[in-house]
Order: structure tokens, then C-alpha cells, then sequence
């Protein structure tokens, strides 16, 4: 498959011209047409004039000869041009041709299964499916053209062939988004608790669409009834704050300066976190986290490889993890069940793993093994680098 890169890209350059890669083929076809076309401008300005010219009686032998040889320019300009634009067609033809029998045939010329070098088991193919099915439900489900929820669970099981035990768990948030994102927050502010952020958040964001209506009175009596009672309910007195921008809009300015858009995110992501935390559900999809923190480390493992390639190194075992990655905050935490590749023994809260500056991990114990409780220096097990306790960092592995 790599090699198909390098195959794509030279096919590719062909498809372009020879002097500006950026500009296609049939570019040329563009540039010819439009020459011809100031051509035939200016023999039109030719002829306008022997015209004038005869039908003032000006006519003579030599105007005929004039118009003549307009004529043959004519004839000329367009034989070039039609021979161009045939000659170009015909080039950019043949090379699309011959791109899609060289490149486009082949990618589809080979088993999916054979790409990989770590294949996944057999017995895996249900877990991927299962993820997949959690991540659609999870992001599109308000989006499909049902709106009832058995009619829902029965649309991505026909359409996409997701688990309707899978679905049915996203069913009443999916319902809840899409008519708060239709400007309906009552099932909304029904869902949410009592005296939560998201509640406040709904309040403001119903009194931005009546201010944006130009209702000022009903925005103010809204307010007015609604804050008040929530502040005294939940003593969280640091919100006003946020309220203070639409009573001074009410007050003083004619202009709307708040911006709804992001406000509907919020009370959209606010729902979505508590409906997922309420209903043991995880907020971020498995697959979304997992691709994410694949794009991240994919720097770090093509360093590895070409460090790996120019020492002429490998990782001993199959199944273990060559180095540590920095991810962001919500998508590492410690991870109970890694093995030590030096003492083949798991990980604890008490023998944590640890990175080497070269990147390779083993755990508390091996480390004090190695360095002798850190009173000398010591080569990494698996690769010439040499290593001290100092140097060494606490490990935490992403939550898959």
C-alpha cells in the first residue's frame, strides 16, 4: 500500500503541466481558447472598419485585399486553435486513462486484511462493529430523518446495521438535541436538574431568542422571574455575571452583541455531558478517542521506526508498548493492566510504569533493578541509549 503512494504521486504530476504542477492539463485548453478569443476581437475591429469604409464609398482594390486577408487570419487563428485544443484534449484524455488503469484499478487490487501487519483477531471484528455502532449513535443519531425513537433504533440497525441495543441508549438524548437545535428547549429544561448549570444555561439562552426577536419587555420579565428564584435556590451567586451583558443590551444598546450559535453549543455539550454521566454512558465515543490519539502519536511512531531502522533495533515482544506519547488531559489516565517487558509483571498503582529517555517503558521495580535505587547510571534493555534514574518520567497511557 505505501508503495502505491509513490506510484500516486508521479502519476499524478503527469496529469499537470510540465512547467507549473499546479496547474492541470486542459489549463492549456483554457489559455488557447481565451487567445483565440482576443484574436477574433480584434479581427471584428478589423472588419468593422473596411465595412465602414465601403459603405462610405471608400471601396477599392486594396480594401479588398485587406478584408482578404482578415479573412485567411481568421481562418488561421481558428485551424491553430481547434488543432490546440484537440491536441490538449487528446493528451489530458489519454493521461486520465492511463492514471486511473495505472493507480485508481490497483487500489482497489488488493485484500484490506493484507495492508496491516497487526491484524486484528477474529474474534474482534464484534468490538470494532459494537464501537462504530457507538460513535454513530452517539454523533448522528439527531440527525436521521426519523423522529420517532422505535423508528430511530429501526433506521440505523436497516441502514448501517447498528445493534438496536446500542442505539436505544442514545435515543432519548438524539431526540432532546434535535429540538433544542430546532429552537424548542422545553424538553430540555424538563430533562435537566434542578438548580444545574445546564438549567441556568437554558434560561439564558431562551431569553437571548426572545431579545433577538426584539421583545425587550418579555426578555425582562423573563429574567426577572426566572434568575432571581434560580439564584436564591442554588446560592450560586458567581453566574450573574453572565447576565449582566443581556439586561445592559436591554437597557442600553439597540444592537444584538451576544451570539446564540455558541450558546446553543454550550447548553448542547452541557446536556450531552450530563446525559452521558447519568446514564453510565461515555461522553467522547471509544473510536473517536481511539483515532484521535492515533493522529497524535503518529509522528512519534514514525520517529521510532527510522531510529528503530538506523539502529538496527527491535522491540522484543509482540504485543508491547514501545514508548510513551503525551496526550491531553482527557484522554490519558494510569492504566492498570500494562506488563512490564523486563520483569513480565503487571503494572500497579505501586509499580507504575515508567519511560526512559529513549522512550522505552518498564515498570517501578525494573527501574530500581537497573539502576540499583538509582545511585548508577544503566543501559535501556532494548536499545544502546544510556538512562538514569533522574531521567526518567512517570507514564500514563490513554483510556481505550
Amino acid at each position: 500500500m505505501s508503495e502505491l503512494l509513490t506510484t500516486l504521486k508521479s502519476e499524478f504530476s503527469k496529469l499537470c503541466d510540465e512547467d507549473s504542477i499546479e496547474q492541470p492539463l486542459l489549463k492549456r485548453c483554457l489559455d488557447d481558447t481565451h487567445e483565440f478569443k482576443m484574436n477574433l476581437k480584434k479581427l471584428k475591429a478589423h472588419l468593422n472598419k473596411q465595412v465602414q469604409e465601403a459603405s462610405t464609398g471608400e471601396h477599392s482594390e486594396k480594401s479588398s485585399k485587406k478584408r482578404q486577408l482578415i479573412i485567411d487570419k481568421l481562418h488561421k487563428s481558428h485551424k491553430q486553435w481547434e488543432h490546440n485544443v484537440r491536441k490538449q484534449g487528446k493528451h489530458a484524455l489519454l493521461q486520465h486513462n492511463k492514471f486511473h488503469k495505472v493507480v485508481l484499478n490497483k487500489m482497489y487490487d488488493f485484500e484490506l486484511d493484507q495492508v496491516y501487519v497487526n491484524q486484528l483477531p477474529a474474534d474482534a471484528k464484534q468490538y470494532v462493529e459494537r464501537a462504530i455502532g457507538v460513535h454513530i449513535s452517539r454523533y448522528s443519531m439527531c440527525t436521521v430523518p426519523v423522529k420517532d425513537g422505535t423508528e430511530m433504533v429501526n433506521y440505523l440497525s436497516e441502514v448501517y446495521d447498528i445493534d438496536p441495543v446500542v442505539s436505544s441508549k442514545f435515543v432519548e438524548m438524539a431526540q432532546i438535541v434535535r429540538e433544542l437545535k430546532n429552537g424548542d428547549p422545553k424538553a430540555c429544561m424538563q430533562w435537566a436538574a434542578d438548580g444545574s448549570l445546564l438549567e441556568f444555561e437554558l434560561y439564558l439562552l431562551e431569553a437571548m431568542n426572545s431579545l433577538e426577536k426584539g421583545d425587550k419587555l418579555k426578555t425582562y420579565r423573563y429574567l426577572l422571574t426566572k434568575i432571581p428564584d434560580f439564584m436564591a435556590k442554588t446560592r450560586k451567586h458567581k453566574l450573574r455575571h453572565k447576565v449582566a451583558p443581556l439586561l445592559a443590551q436591554l437597557v442600553v444598546s439597540s444592537e444584538n452583541k451576544f451570539d446564540i450559535k455558541e450558546q446553543l453549543e454550550k447548553c448542547v455539550n452541557l446536556f450531552t455531558k450530563d446525559y452521558c454521566a447519568q446514564n453510565h454512558l461515555s461522553f467522547n465515543s471509544p473510536l473517536f478517542l481511539i483515532v484521535l490519539s492515533g493522529i497524535i502519536s503518529f509522528q512519534f511512531f514514525i520517529k521510532y521506526r527510522t531510529i528503530r531502522a538506523v539502529s538496527h533495533v527491535d522491540w522484543s515482544t509482540e504485543d508491547e508498548l514501545p514508548f510513551n506519547v503525551k496526550l491531553p488531559d482527557f484522554l490519558t489516565k494510569f492504566h492498570p493492566i500494562f506488563i512490564c517487558p523486563v520483569l513480565k509483571e503487571e503494572t500497579t498503582k505501586e509499580n507504575p510504569p515508567f519511560a526512559l529517555p529513549c522512550h522505552h517503558i518498564i515498570s517501578k521495580y525494573s527501574l530500581d533493578k537497573l539502576s540499583k535505587n538509582g545511585t548508577c547510571n544503566f543501559k535501556c534493555p532494548y536499545c544502546p541509549i544510556m538512562a538514569s534514574r533522574s531521567r526518567t518520567k512517570r507514564v500514563n497511557f490513554v483510556i481505550l
